[in-house]
């Protein structure tokens, strides 16, 4: 995956961990939620790389691994990365939790 944002590129480079059980796009998935996370906390949420990021995970090519992502996070999610699941749920039309995934928006 490429980012226009070099430091976007660095911080997602260094948190994909191929390997572990988990397929490429969860892989993906769970670097651009890392990197999202951090740069949402150091710059805030209207920062360039949060945005970036957020349009990454909103790819049709990684809708599956979000919707994975978000099976397996189940209760183990807190408030923020429930609120924010719901926030990325509304982006892309669809619920992303849950067996039965709903799409809104087709």
């Amino acid at each position: 995956m490429n980012f226009s944002d070099a430091q976007l590129q660095e911080c997602y480079d260094r948190n994909f961990a191929p390997g572990a059980g988990l397929s490429d796009e969860m892989c993906q998935v769970c670097a651009l939620i890392a990197a999202h996370d951090f740069f949402r906390m150091i710059e805030g949420p209207h920062s360039a790389r949060v945005h970036e990021s957020v349009e990454q995970l909103l790819m049709p090519g990684l809708r599956l691994g979000l919707r994975e992502w978000y099976r397996r996070s189940g209760a183990e999610m807190n408030q923020a990365a429930t609120q924010f699941r719901d926030e990325l749920g509304q982006l892309a039309g669809e619920r992303l939790e849950g067996p039965d995934n709903m799409v809104l928006n087709p």
